[in-house]
């Protein structure tokens, strides 16, 4: 699999691109960057302004639905490993032990937190996915950064779900890593599932809130509302209802695809 830097070197002279804190950017360590989410066209704009190839999760819907040229675009642009947050907890776990993996060869990657884009001038509460996967590498002794990232587009009604045209500014701002290390240990520590839970929230929302602040936006200590799909869908763009998916052999083939695309990135990496 060839680099998409050079690509996206090109989609980024479409628009105006201001980055601002590089020089936060730790480039010695994987990576685990965490961004809000403005419009579809943010998952190129992340990527495109970091000094670092890295791996985006993203929607599975977005790599595996046959909705052309969206598809084609991710193809092109993006090393994309998909997050599939609408099949319940075991497809969400597979995804993040896969992201972990990903982490823990080397490889940075990125993430929505608050899991959609949203429409208004507020940034949500992130989910704990980003930690998840961070905490799992660090217990293989893998100690990444967690990067907080600004994204402020100017926004238009067509650039919202728009997958041709890009934003006409974008400002982004990568601010300093968060520091994990004493909610690690606190996580470690725990014996209750609402204490985990707590310490799994705390550099997520440290990081969110951060962002918001930098953008000049209100933070929202709450979670966005996420649109069910009512399926799960796969690598070959068949969808299975959710309810019809939780099984062993769906389960197993799911994580099979995982296991094959995880071993292309971390082939490249080598």
């Amino acid at each position: 699999m060839s680099s998409k830097l050079e690509e996206l070197k090109k989609l980024r002279e479409q628009i105006a691109l201001e980055v601002k804190g590089l020089e936060n950017y730790d480039t010695t360590k994987p990576n685990i960057i965490i961004a809000n989410h403005n419009c579809l066209m943010d998952i190129f704009c992340l990527p495109m302004s970091l000094p670092e190839e890295v791996i985006s999760l993203i929607s599975a819907r977005l790599i595996y639905k046959k909705e052309l040229p969206r598809q084609e675009m991710v193809e092109k642009y993006l090393q994309a490993m998909p997050i599939e947050a609408h099949g319940g907890k075991v497809y969400s776990d597979i995804c993040l032990r896969a992201a972990s993996e990903l982490l823990q060869s080397g490889q940075s990657v990125s993430i929505f937190p608050e899991g959609a884009y949203v429409e208004e001038n507020v940034v949500y509460k992130g989910r704990t996915g980003a930690t998840r996967i961070l905490y799992t590498a660090r217990a293989k002794g893998i100690e990444a950064n967690l990067v907080p990232v600004a994204i402020g587009v100017k926004k238009t009604k067509e650039t919202l779900d728009s997958y041709s045209n890009m934003p006409s500014k974008v400002v982004v701002s990568i601010l300093k890593p968060i520091d994990y290390s004493k909610s690690y240990e606190s996580f470690n520590q725990s014996y209750t599932g609402k204490e985990r839970n707590i310490y799994l929230h705390q550099p997520i929302d440290e990081g969110m809130k951060q962002i918001a602040k930098t953008l000049n936006r209100e933070y929202k200590d709450e979670y966005i509302i996420l649109r069910p799909k009512g399926n799960v869908i796969f690598a070959n763009g068949e969808t299975i209802a959710t309810s019809l998916a939780q099984s062993e052999d769906t389960y197993k083939r799911y994580r099979k695809e995982l296991e094959t695309r995880v071993k292309t990135f971390q082939k490249v990496k080598k």
